[in-house]
């Protein structure tokens, strides 16, 4: 599966947000796209300054991009909406997910 659309509109996004394209944090997104793409929640973790928080907000607002203002035909671009929360606000079954063995 190709990924160029993609590919050129994190470009785009990196220019406009006054960072350097590096191939490897490019990749990352692309990498952060495809797991999105098969899993339904992602855990990001990494050093801290490691490009997590900067990885989501590029492959997000690529992804809006795309859809807002490209009309991309690619229906795996959707527009999309960020929530940021404490994990320790929540019990861990509502962060994790969790199997009720009644039902």
């Amino acid at each position: 599966m190709s990924f160029e659309e993609l590919e050129n509109q994190i470009k785009e996004t990196i220019h406009t947000k006054g960072l350097q394209p590096v191939p490897q944090f490019m990749t990352k997104v692309v990498q952060l796209f495809d797991t999105f793409d098969v899993r339904f929640g992602v855990m990001i973790v990494g050093p801290t300054g490691g490009g997590k928080t900067t990885c989501y907000e590029v492959l997000s607002e690529s992804m809006t991009s795309l859809r807002r203002e490209k009309h991309s035909k690619d229906i795996r671009y959707q527009i999309v909406r960020k929530e940021v929360l404490n994990p320790k606000s929540i019990n861990m079954g509502e962060l994790y997910g969790e199997v009720n063995p009644i039902s």
